[in-house]
């Protein structure tokens, strides 16, 4: 694996660019410069207590933007750093960085984000270089000290009211417990061999309806589909039911799709006569699920229904901190294995008439009938997730919040099934701090 470097264009074009603003130093109009701090501490206990562990760290994110100057062109930057707090039990990178050896690394940074932002009007905007990315099937995590980026192109396209065309191309990312960019690869392949992913989308959104389209590819590996419609009834007393159905694919999608090149979602292993890394794999998974939220007062009550024919494989790449695009998909597991059922109650409460700044949600998600994704004979599992999230916004120091989550994934398998984890709880503590320069 190699650290990546800004390709050397885009740094005269950077360096341009900042020189350019420093004659308008004074005047921060139009300029943003941020400061974000998090605190973060993992502890976390496995049903094998040779896996329990904790860690701690302290994360920075300094963001600086530009206006576009010209109303044209402008620049992002984003330095991330991470210092090791505390760390005991099982050392593997997690919030904080493992090296080859097994040695945590005290502290990393690097440049997280460096872009160039480019626009036409309102219609047309796009952004080269490192960035943070979130849609329906490939986002940027946000549950570690810092989030995970790509580097390569974006753009989006609105050419009316409601409606958005958009697109991206990356060939290099950075985990979120990691210094360095790497080019893509599977379980089994070199890196770089995934040569890119790209994606395209639609949505539009009118009202209390909206609709969403996108499709992604991991070139040579993967690709996946993904539609999602909503509508918002409006209820008497100001209360409102958001109604949601979606389907989601994904497949094979070339000859890196070779057994045990998804070693984590999929039991390709156990075909007969295969071999790991050598023998071509296949995937073809669906995935349907209706959901509804309905909203009344400080009141939310939510519920989905999941069902699943073949395996649904969440993550993209080697190492991707995965996007779930299901509102059953648990926090410690998938809950999209070949055959499964899984639904999922919610109540959540917003506790401001008595105590401002703060917000708890109760979930629970259960799947049944799960199966090995290829052999269905060899294992079979049901599995279940708590979670409890308790969000607080402390009136007293603006730009400071605190957030507790607690998680308890159990599952009770027969014989071999790898899209189901072994038992596992969860203790997570985040305190977040921005201030923002202008």
């Amino acid at each position: 694996m190699k650290q990546q470097r800004i390709p050397l264009l885009i740094q005269i074009l950077v360096g341009s660019l900042a020189l350019a603003g420093t004659a308008s130093a004074a005047d921060t109009k139009g300029h943003s410069l941020e400061l974000k701090a998090r605190g973060i501490y993992f502890d976390r206990d496995y049903e094998n207590d040779a896996n329990d562990r904790s860690q701690s760290a302290l994360g920075l994110q300094l963001n600086y933007e530009s206006p576009y100057y010209w109303d044209f062109v402008g620049i992002g930057l984003s330095g991330y750093s991470v210092t090791e707090l505390g760390a005991s039990g099982r050392l593997t990178s997690d919030i904080l960085s493992v090296d080859k050896d097994g040695d945590v690394h005290d502290s990393f940074g690097k440049l997280g984000q460096a872009f160039i932002k480019l626009k036409y009007q309102d219609v047309v905007n796009a952004k080269l270089g490192r960035q943070v990315h979130k849609s329906m099937l490939l986002s940027s995590s946000g549950s570690r000290a810092i989030p995970n980026s790509f580097s390569g192109g974006t753009v989006n396209v609105t050419p009316m009211k409601g409606l958005k065309f958009y697109g991206a191309m990356y060939n290099e990312w950075s985990p979120r417990s990691d210094a360095h960019f790497y080019e893509f690869k599977t379980d089994r392949s070199a890196e770089g061999d995934i040569d890119y992913i790209g994606l395209v989308g639609v949505s539009y959104d009118s009202g209390p309806f909206s609709i969403d389209f996108e499709y992604l590819k991991a070139d040579n590996f993967l690709s996946k589909t993904g539609l999602v419609a909503s509508y918002t009834f409006a209820l008497a007393n100001k209360s409102k039911l958001k109604v949601t159905g979606g389907v989601h694919a994904s497949r094979d999608d070339g000859d890196l799709f070779v057994t045990g090149s998804e070693s984590s979602e999929l039991d390709d292993e156990d075909v007969a006569g295969s071999v790991a890394g050598t023998t071509a794999s296949d995937n073809d998974g669906l995935g349907v699920y209706v959901a509804a939220d309905w909203t009344f007062g400080n009141v939310l009550l939510g519920g989905a229904l999941s069902k699943f024919d073949g395996a649904w494989i969440e993550d993209n790449f080697a190492g991707d901190h995965g996007t779930n695009a299901f509102p059953t998909g648990g926090v410690l597991a998938d809950f999209s294995n070949r055959d499964e059922l899984v639904w999922m109650l919610k109540a959540g409460y917003d506790w401001k008439d008595y105590i401002k700044g703060l917000k708890t949600t109760l979930s629970y998600k259960k799947g049944t009938g799960a199966r090995n994704s290829h052999v269905p004979s060899l294992g079979e599992a049901d599995e279940s997730e708590w979670a409890l999230d308790v969000r607080y916004a402390i009136p007293v120091v603006k730009g400071m919040a605190l957030r507790y989550t607690y998680l308890d994934y159990q599952s009770d398998k027969t014989g071999r099934l790898d899209g189901v984890k072994e038992n596992e709880r969860d203790h997570r503590l985040y305190l977040d701090y921005t201030y923002r320069f202008f």
